[in-house]
């Protein structure tokens, strides 16, 4: 979910202000990716990304009750925490925000969306590794990721748009998957994603 489509009262932001523990995750799950890209834009070494992330994530738990779910979206409120975060971290460091930082105007900080050099050369990279994968893929098993994973087909519409049996379908699933998992440009694709 992007901070755009987050809208006051939704009932993840209603989740996330009642404190409970399923909140913050359901939180973390919907917005760890943006908040990933918006520390990036503050700090430059992956130790530093990954300090930062954990700040962030930690200072989110201790205001979680703190948050009004009727004011504001949760992904502004979370964009707007990640900013101030990060910048108590770089002056805690004797520091200074880039340059390129705007240090004003915190709650429209639609500047920490905007896409970074690193978030450009991800996209290509993983553009020209899944086309390369989907390249050597026997028709079928092309047709099934595109129906089953890019589309989100069930298994039987799968099954219809295959002109195959349910059964079959669900095999050329799992056999896509396996084949995913053993490619090892996917993995490390995979593992820079989620910023391991």
């Amino acid at each position: 979910m992007s901070p755009d489509q987050d809208v006051a009262g939704s009932s993840l932001a209603v989740r996330f202000a009642s404190g409970e523990r399923a909140g913050l995750s359901l939180a973390y799950d919907a917005l760890a990716p943006q908040v990933r890209r918006w520390v990036r834009r503050f700090f430059q070494r992956p130790f530093e990304q990954e300090e930062a992330v954990q700040e962030v994530w930690l200072t989110a738990h201790r205001m979680q009750r703190q948050f009004d779910a009727g004011r504001a979206p949760l992904g502004a409120w979370l964009r707007a925490l990640t900013a101030n975060k990060c910048r108590e971290l770089l002056r805690a460091q004797g520091r200074r925000p880039r340059a390129d930082v705007p240090l004003d105007d915190v709650e429209n900080a639609a500047w920490l969306d905007a896409e970074s050099p690193e978030d450009s050369a991800f996209r290509s990279r993983a553009a020209a590794v899944l086309t390369r994968f989907i390249e050597g893929l026997p028709e079928e098993e092309a047709a099934v990721l595109k129906g089953a994973l890019v589309e989100g087909q069930t298994h039987e519409e799968l099954a219809r748009a295959l002109a195959t049996s349910v059964r079959r379908s669900k095999y050329l699933k799992l056999k896509l998957l396996e084949k995913a998992a053993r490619d090892p440009e996917l993995l490390a694709l995979a593992r820079e994603w989620r910023g391991a």
